[in-house]
């Protein structure tokens, strides 16, 4: 199948999982820089809370741009910072009834670096979170780096909780497993990296109804753009690739994966 060319291709996406409060933006020009990507690049994006701190940026951020949903939760390689756990997941609760937050996130597993918080604490922040979600009727966003099957086995007891698998990195039987659960998997950057064959067949063997597309800005920036700070103009490259490898029509494919993130954040627009 022949290449892709982005310029031709100029339909608006959906970047489902963003960090525009990372210290990796200049905080003076991120304004405009979100303006601008909504005006030209793409029509929705999530962005994902690491941290209290974090959430609260995307809750006042969704106030200010009617494209941009709120996403609150503490990330694995977070949950250390509370000398409280109880009073920091009250906090959350509080947010997460925010307006225009549509999902508990980015919550999950890293076992990837030793100075990570314990893995026991990350498992109580990971569960304690599922269970508000739950309990709200939220989805969730979930981080896996090195912590599959802990992944799964957790999500597995909170069978009602479903949501975006993030920057997929798990094997096509994990993808099942999770598509037979009703999750949706989300595909950043890395499925552009010459590395990536794996993941490439992850890619291929996903349904259409249930595929997204993300940058996780400002990290995992896509080829050809690698060693620039990633942002969501960016989202349209892993599109492009996602629809070469996987056969198909990229107007189609870029249609169906801003549905899907709609749908998967329940966000009804018009």
């Amino acid at each position: 199948m022949p290449s892709l060319g982005i310029k031709e291709h100029a339909m608006k996406l959906f970047d489902t999982h963003t960090h525009y409060d990372d210290e990796k933006f200049d905080l003076d020009d991120r304004d405009a820089l979100l303006a601008s990507l909504f005006r030209e690049e793409v029509c929705l994006m999530v962005g994902a809370a690491v941290n209290l701190t974090s959430s609260r940026f995307t809750i006042a951020t969704a106030a200010k741009y009617p494209g941009y949903y709120a996403a609150v939760g503490i990330h694995p390689e977070n949950c250390g910072e509370y000398d409280d756990p109880e009073n920091a997941l009250s906090d959350l609760e509080a947010l997460a009834q925010a307006e225009k937050v549509v999902a508990i996130g980015e919550i999950g597993l890293d076992y990837y670096w030793d100075s990570n918080p314990p893995k026991e604490v990350q498992q109580f922040y990971f569960e304690r979170q599922l269970a508000l979600a739950q309990k709200l009727s939220l989805p969730v966003i979930v981080h896996d780096r090195e912590a599959h099957g802990a992944v799964i086995d957790t999500l597995m007891r909170y069978p009602s909780v479903t949501g975006v698998m993030h920057s997929f990195s798990g094997s096509a039987e994990m993808a099942k497993e999770l598509l037979k659960r009703g999750w949706y998997i989300s595909f950043s950057g890395v499925i552009t990296y010459k590395n990536a064959t794996r993941l490439a067949e992850v890619v291929r063997t996903v349904p259409l109804d249930r595929i997204l597309v993300e940058t996780d800005c400002p990290y995992l920036t896509p080829v050809p753009m690698r060693g620039k700070i990633n942002h969501s103009g960016y989202v349209k490259y892993t599109a492009v690739k996602a629809a070469e490898l996987r056969g198909e029509d990229y107007d189609a494919f870029a249609r169906a994966t801003v549905e899907n993130g709609k749908r998967a954040f329940g966000i009804s627009l018009g």
